[in-house]
């Protein structure tokens, strides 16, 4: 399949195809309560009830509309005219179906789980009822996470979730390379209208200089996350355009709260003003992102307003490590730096330096995140660094911040526990005014930034490489292949 060259014919809808390079490739047998989910609505195929639109608002998608009936009851309204890829329809049926699959997960998806909703019915062929297990105003931004997308029933009923044929988007699958790419064919039923392009070719490189490679040479139209090395030399070519957007992601050095000397508010308040974080965006990220003010942007509703980056300095780093009756030369840290995280090797190098100069020793482990990780979820280990999305489980933060910061939190890596800060996030779950429910948020992360339960390092962005004649494109966590996306002159 060749890189935005035509198929033959002509017609109203185009007859191009695209190829689009990915960095990540589905790793789970296309599970949806994995990250598999987010491949399949990049490339077009998968679809859930609600819409995230960037500007922060729900807009319907496979549901019309949605009510909260009670405080803790909510009934979905269902398109009447979609049809799944196989032909079968969607109803009431298929949806709950498709939901209690991934309530009866082994791993259910932070956003849609048993520990959040209570039950799924069909009260008519058009509607679903939706109860959750404690009142929760957010359930219509749990119905946009990838990972409730809807496939048809017939996507179940074999060892592992088969997505071939059994989506509801403009594009289906055609063809799978396990671990190179997926190749897809326009959806000639689709619901939402026309398709402008007639194929497309969805390619697996982690690589992002060989991402950004294949759009200079033609062999691709969109790379997606293009390292920064990589956009300074595109930026200077031509027949190519470099979409650059600030991403709801913040690169983090994690401290186990429960592991001494850690568990000691100072120490990690030295730890924090001893890193100078406007070096470090500065030197590793290379002006593609900005010093964290905390575990969210400026700029976003929930940011503590005036929040500003802390400013570093080792003579109040000592000055705390002294409150704390603890001297530096005997906190050893060992700091993980997964060889996934983009920069991890170079940003761990600058935090060791940075930390030598207040005393404090550092040695950097560096392995494959999976082998590290179940040493992160038990506590055995004391710093790390990582990269989260606080939009990732569900486009509002609530997600974040109860997977990451609440006692019971199932991605609490910092083993930080404080019964005010659950409370806090609990009442935002189940205010419905959104004014509220955000300045709800803006303290829980002032509290973070100023208990530094994590030093809070850069606000990332992401970089595509765009080829010329690609309209309809634009950077978003969810969406890559839209039945707007074309080609040339369609």
């Amino acid at each position: 399949m060749g890189g935005g060259t035509s198929t033959g014919g002509s017609g109203s809808t185009g007859d191009l195809s695209i190829v689009i390079d990915e960095p990540f490739a589905p790793a789970a047998n296309w599970a949806l309560e994995t990250d598999d989910a987010f491949v399949l609505t990049k490339a077009g195929c998968l679809e859930t009830l609600a819409k995230y639109d960037t500007s922060g608002a729900l807009k319907p998608m496979l549901a019309v509309s949605w009510k909260q009936s009670g405080p803790k009851t909510w009934d979905i309204k269902l398109r009447q005219d979609v049809k799944f890829q196989d032909g079968t329809p969607l109803d009431a049926a298929a949806v709950v179906g498709a939901l209690k699959h991934e309530l009866g997960a082994k791993a259910p998806a932070a956003a849609f789980s048993p520990e959040t909703i209570a039950g799924v019915k069909a009260v008519d062929d058009a509607t679903v009822e939706i109860t959750t297990v404690a009142p929760d105003a957010l359930l219509p931004y749990r119905l946009a996470a990838p990972n409730t997308g809807i496939l048809a029933p017939k996507a179940y009923t074999g060892s592992s979730t088969n997505p071939k044929g059994t989506c509801t988007g403009p594009f289906r699958i055609s063809k799978e390379i396990p671990q190179q790419a997926i190749q897809l064919k326009r959806n000639t039923s689709y619901w939402g209208g026309s398709v402008k392009l007639a194929t497309a070719e969805v390619r697996f490189i982690a690589d992002g200089a060989k991402r950004a490679t294949q759009v200079q040479t033609g062999e691709a139209q969109i790379a997606r996350k293009i390292p920064v090395s990589s956009v300074q030399n595109l930026k200077g070519g031509s027949g190519i355009s470099v979409q650059t957007q600030e991403l709801p992601r913040t690169t983090e050095l994690v401290l186990n709260n429960k592991k001494a000397p850690f568990d000691k508010v100072e120490v990690r308040q030295a730890i924090q003003a001893a890193i100078d974080t406007k070096a470090i965006t500065k030197a590793v990220y290379q002006g593609a992102g900005r010093p964290a003010v905390g575990p969210f942007a400026p700029g976003e509703p929930w940011t503590p307003e005036g929040a500003d980056a802390v400013q570093a300095d080792t003579v109040k780093a000592k000055a705390l490590l002294a409150k704390a009756g603890v001297a530096p030369a005997s906190i050893k840290m060992q700091l993980i730096a997964y060889n996934e995280g983009a920069g991890f090797s170079d940003l761990a190098a600058v935090i060791q330096q940075e930390l030598k100069a207040v005393g404090i020793t550092v040695t950097i482990k560096t392995a494959d995140y999976a082998s590290v990780e179940p040493d992160l979820l038990s506590g055995d280990f004391q710093a790390a660094l990582l990269s989260r999305n606080h939009l990732g489980d569900m486009p509002d933060p609530l997600g974040f911040l109860t997977a990451d910061y609440t006692c019971k939190g199932g991605y609490n890596l910092s083993h930080f526990c404080d019964p005010k800060i659950d409370a806090l996030i609990e009442k935002a779950a189940s205010t419905k005014d959104p004014k509220t429910r955000y300045a709800d948020y803006a303290q829980v992360a002032a509290e973070l930034q100023s208990r530094a339960v994590d030093v809070f390092l850069a606000h990332e962005t992401e970089s595509a490489a765009v080829a010329s004649g690609v309209k309809g494109y634009a950077v978003h966590p969810y969406y890559t292949l839209t039945a707007d996306l074309s080609l040339g002159s369609q």
